[in-house]
């Protein structure tokens, strides 16, 4: 018994010690990140003769940078989260290991078995978490890296970890996450575009959501390779007629969180429609992040 004690005591003290040292380092991030963009903006106003080309290009970077050291500080405050967590659950559960409970007995081939559920694991049980882009009440979200970063056009210019895209929760493959989008307007759908920003390819099968609650897979296979960001198109057999489209993601397939921007239902009349509102499996905007899986490890992205 005081082995396993022993064991939950070190397990949670190297968790916090890592989280602390990525603390840091995220300080160190944004200081950086605050000291080049001070430097572009002084660049820019000291030399009036720049060309209208470069001084776009002055402002992309300086755009790019400011989404970069949001994700960053939401990183440091998720990061602050955990440690918190860490230190709660140690004082919750190592009183928990040393009272009486019942043997452990370890099976051929490394499994436990008769070992009991205690509330204080539940703590660190990975789960899923349904999020949608809207509130219960209809009001949009405004949340780095939750769906209703997918409605409308792209606004992800660059590949990478970056908070105008949906993630999902955890950075590990987790099996089969989906996102399901919904359209103001009905239509024989013709094609699905899907602009991948980070970590493409895991899309594994596209459906129809009928009005009868039923799913028309309309494709399902392995996406070609490609580097971020990329517009991936899916080709809809004739007499598909929706306006509600579920993209099923096989985290499996590609290591990383796989993050999406938008996703464009075409019509084969030539309409064509963002997203107004979507729901996802889980989303990295979500608060419940408290599994073992996610929180020493998925905060080093």
């Amino acid at each position: 018994m005081k082995t396993f004690s022993i064991i939950g005591l070190i397990v949670l003290l190297l968790l916090n010690a890592l989280l602390f040292v990525h603390q840091k380092r995220l300080e160190q991030q944004i200081q950086t990140l605050q000291s080049s963009n001070t430097q572009l903006t002084q660049e820019l106003a000291s030399n009036p003769r720049l060309s209208p080309e470069a001084v776009r290009a002055v402002e992309a970077r300086l755009v790019h940078a400011e989404q970069f050291m949001d994700a960053v500080e939401n990183r440091l405050t998720n990061a602050t989260a955990v440690l918190s967590t860490l230190q709660s659950a140690a004082q919750r559960t190592v009183p928990a290991q040393t009272a009486n409970v019942p043997a452990r007995r370890i099976m051929p081939g490394g499994s436990i078995a008769n070992l009991p559920e205690s509330p204080d694991r539940t703590a660190f049980n990975s789960t899923l978490q349904e999020s949608s882009s809207h509130t219960p009440d209809g009001q949009l979200q405004h949340r780095s890296w939750g769906p209703e970063q997918v409605l409308g056009p792209p606004d992800t210019q660059a590949a990478g970890d970056i908070p105008t895209a949906w993630a999902p929760l955890a950075s590990s493959g987790q099996g089969e996450e989906w996102l399901h989008l919904n359209y103001d307007r009905s239509v024989d759908v013709s094609e699905v575009h899907v602009r991948e920003t980070h970590n493409p390819g895991a899309i594994s099968k596209i459906a129809a959501m009928m009005p009868d609650g039923r799913e028309v897979v309309v494709w399902e296979g392995t996406e070609p390779k490609a580097e971020a960001p990329v517009d991936m198109t899916f080709s809809v057999p004739q007499g598909v007629n929706a306006n509600s489209i579920k993209v099923y993601l096989d985290r499996t397939r590609v290591p990383g969180w796989n993050e999406i921007d938008a996703v464009e239902l075409i019509g084969r009349d030539g309409s064509r429609q963002w997203a107004s509102s979507a729901k996802a499996s889980s989303s990295y905007a979500e608060p419940a992040r408290s599994s073992v899986d996610t929180l020493g490890f998925d905060l080093l992205r």
